[in-house]
């Protein structure tokens, strides 16, 4: 499909602030775009979403690029630090969960890629993006996320299924779960996305499979703004 296309419709029918994000999890070399330059400085997952969504900035990452080893870990590319699956990270230095056990359990839940599956990341602008993505994420408000969720139910019924911890926000909720269900997955964001990554209090993540992205943008494109102005009258 036109991802040039499908991201200026995004824009303009959810009135989004900044673009919809293209991100590949790249499983061998030959994926690689040709003259792609990887970032010179290691970033977290989240601040790259933000550059691509905001400043139009594409990153390609390796591993060791990956400043934040629990988002890297939540797209493929290793499995979580002994820190993260023992529990102590969220118990003792984050505060997060009460017990051990408990933290360990929050990670032992969180959805993403065979870790290793991934050897690097390309996260861009959709309508700049280089490879064909994996998944799409769109940050917005909350009519924003209703709108997309209204474009799923419009075409298949039932309901949505909404997964998330309120931790790993863009890096396991909004890619790694699309990535795996093939599902569109709404996140309410997190603290860490919110600290490292300038995501604001009134914003959620989107993350949608790009195999269903076409139906979604089909779908907003003929109703969005019909929905809008029964919803204004």
């Amino acid at each position: 499909m036109n991802y040039a296309k499908a991201s200026q419709k995004l824009v303009d029918l959810l009135n989004l602030t900044g673009k919809p994000v293209a991100v590949s999890l790249l499983k061998q070399e030959e994926d690689i775009p040709h003259g792609l330059e990887e970032v010179s400085n290691p970033e977290r997952y989240c601040q790259m979403l933000q550059k691509a969504r905001l400043n139009e900035i594409t990153s390609f990452a390796t591993i060791d690029k990956h400043a934040c080893k629990g988002g890297a870990a939540a797209v493929g590319l290793q499995d979580y630090p002994d820190k993260l699956k023992s529990g102590k990270l969220y118990v003792d230095k984050l505060g997060k969960e009460v017990s051990y056990s408990v933290a360990k359990r929050v990670v032992a839940n969180m959805p993403r890629p065979e870790p290793g599956s991934t050897i690097a990341t390309v996260i861009s602008p959709l309508d700049n993006t280089a490879t064909r993505p994996d998944v799409i994420i769109v940050i917005g408000n909350t009519l924003v996320a209703r709108r997309i969720a209204q474009a799923i139910i419009y075409k298949h019924g039932g309901r949505m299924t909404a997964n998330f911890a309120g931790i790993q926000s863009t890096c396991a909720d909004a890619t790694g779960s699309p990535y795996i269900t093939g599902e569109v997955n709404i996140s309410i964001g997190c603290d860490g996305a919110a600290k490292n990554a300038g995501l604001k209090d009134d914003e959620m993540v989107v993350g949608i499979p790009e195999e269903i992205l076409e139906d979604v943008v089909n779908v907003l494109d003929m109703k969005a703004n019909e929905w809008d102005k029964w919803m204004k009258s």
